[in-house]
């Protein structure tokens, strides 16, 4: 109940954040799928961006077989059980082996409430949470097709004790590798506050990494290196960007060592 009263609240929050650093290898060479090669699993994909169906494609366009995916949803249709929630509820979340929010829409506090449940009982989440997202570049942000352009995951991240923020920066490069972010945002620890995530930032603070409870999360503070033209341009930070989503899913996918 203390868990569900603080999420609830915590819903009327805004955003903010703050740096860190670490640098990640060498991704140039050897580019990998965008999903590492594991077992079947079961997993669920959030997102307000068009993954499924690709930007600007109604149904009739499904219909008439004009669907589009996006590459990370085609490679885990594929290769994984993959559930598409409408809402993020303990039935929705049951038995799941990992949960990807990518610039996911606003959730209500009890959406937030079985999110944190079902970390805090062993899950496994990825967060893709962008405060200026760039793409799809065809939908206007007047467009209600469109997605969300600021996260507004906020709550979550408060009661787990960090926060994020818009640093105004157009692009970064990680470290030495091509990996590519535009418009990315940054994490921070909050401090004096309730949140009980052990939090770990890294990559410049563009990643949080944090044990909740038996589980594990790993968030990302941009969207946009899932941009399907970047992921699209080997010849720039495609093949870097896809190995480093492929990575983050290889730490969260295999079992736990030791």
């Amino acid at each position: 109940m203390r868990t569900a009263l603080a999420l609830a609240a915590a819903a009327l929050a805004a955003v903010a954040c703050v740096p860190a650093a670490s640098e990640p290898p060498d991704q140039r060479a050897d580019p990998s799928p965008i999903i590492p090669s594991m077992p079947r699993q079961k997993i669920a994909l959030m997102s307000s961006l068009p993954l499924v169906y690709g930007a600007g494609v109604d149904m009739a366009g499904v219909i008439a077989g004009k669907a589009d995916p996006h590459p990370l949803h085609a490679a885990l249709a594929a290769a994984h059980d993959l559930a598409v929630p409408d809402a993020l509820d303990a039935a929705a979340l049951k038995d799941m082996r990992l949960v990807i929010l990518v610039q996911p829409r606003a959730l209500d506090p009890g959406e937030l409430v079985a999110l944190d449940d079902y970390v805090r009982a062993g899950g496994r989440l990825l967060l893709f949470a962008d405060p200026q997202l760039d793409w799809p570049h065809e939908l206007g942000l007047a467009d209600s097709r469109g997605p969300l352009r600021t996260s507004l995951i906020s709550p979550l991240l408060r009661h787990w004790g960090l926060e994020l923020q818009n640093t105004g920066i157009e692009s970064v490069r990680l470290g030495k590798s091509r990996v590519l972010l535009v418009h990315p945002g940054q994490f921070g620890v909050l401090q004096g506050k309730s949140g009980d995530g052990s939090c770990r930032l890294a990559f410049d603070a563009s990643v949080a990494r944090c044990a909740i409870g038996r589980g594990r999360a790993v968030m990302v503070a941009d969207a946009d290196l899932l941009d399907p033209e970047i992921l699209a341009n080997r010849a720039d930070s495609g093949s870097a960007n896809q190995q480093f989503i492929h990575r983050l899913l290889l730490e969260l996918m295999q079992e736990e060592s030791g």
